[in-house]
């Protein structure tokens, strides 16, 4: 895998879970040549300028005034960040849960697949409050942590904008959230099951057997809370892999197939092309950004 995901987990790492970061066009994020996977989440903030960034494979271009929520093992290319100032959150799953947030991975996946970036363009009156608050973050994760109760400070601090930021998406896209129950429960198990073993078992019955449950049962559910079935679930997830790693140029196709499992670059070319409409070699020539 491409040397910057293993150091964004080291950096997020030794910062418990959570890091705070401020770009300018004279300090700008760097420009990466290949994508890269996150970790964890990613919030970005415009405030000045246009920045042009790839996510799984999708062009966006980002103004002042717009957020972009970016999932984890998400695929993101930065593109051109010249002209342009943000301010970014980076945060992985296990520091939600520690903070006690419960994200409900099934409806993150089903919304990613509806709005795959989770772009929002805010309103002044909410950019204001999300762009201090931000900055605010930004502020106390630099204090001297020896402050008495400044973790605490510092964790209502990001609760407070992360529900702002939902609030502002409920509102603007007519959202509901899902009440967290065990379909959801089971679907949220079976896609961390499915992000850590995707490279070596594609088979619904190894993921219904580590859960328990029939394969029947098991597609059901996570039809029913991300509309799609579970076979198709991991479909996706090894297809968004494989064009990462063609994308890379850092191996060639017998090396992509045999990473991700498969008997052979043969195999391996039937079943991209299957998905994707393109053979790995002419995806890994033309170098497309499109899904």
């Amino acid at each position: 895998m491409p040397r910057q995901e293993s150091s964004c987990e080291e950096i997020l790492s030794l910062n418990n879970g959570l890091l705070t970061k401020i770009f300018t066009s004279s300090h700008p994020h760097p420009t990466f040549r290949n994508p890269i996977r996150t970790v964890g989440y990613a919030l970005l903030l415009v405030t000045k300028g246009k920045l042009s960034i790839n996510v799984n494979f999708a062009s966006q271009t980002l103004n002042p005034r717009e957020l972009l929520l970016i999932a984890p093992n998400s695929a993101y290319e930065i593109v051109d960040n010249r002209s342009a100032s943000m301010i970014c959150i980076f945060f992985d799953k296990n520091y939600l849960l520690n903070q006690g947030v419960f994200f409900n991975y099934g409806e993150m996946y089903k919304m990613s697949h509806d709005n795959p970036s989770f772009k929002l363009t805010l309103t002044k009156e909410d950019y204001t409050f999300i762009y201090y608050d931000m900055l605010g973050l930004h502020k106390k994760m630099n204090a001297p942590q020896s402050i008495p109760q400044m973790e605490n400070i510092t964790h209502n601090s990001f609760l407070k904008i992360m529900y702002d930021v939902f609030l502002v998406y409920n509102r603007k896209r007519q959202y509901s959230p899902v009440v967290h129950d065990s379909k959801a429960d089971l679907t949220n198990r079976f896609l961390n099951l499915v992000s850590e073993n995707f490279k070596s078992e594609r088979q619904v019955t190894y993921y219904a057997n580590a859960l328990r449950i029939t394969a029947r049962h098991l597609s059901q559910v996570v039809k029913q809370v991300t509309n799609r079935t579970a076979s198709v679930v991991i479909d996706e997830m090894v297809i968004k892999e494989a064009k990462l790693l063609l994308t890379s140029h850092q191996m060639n196709i017998s090396e992509v197939a045999m990473e991700l499992s498969f008997c052979n670059s043969s195999f391996f070319g039937k079943y991209f092309k299957k998905h994707t409409g393109f053979s790995p070699s002419s995806y890994k020539l033309s170098n497309k950004f499109a899904v």
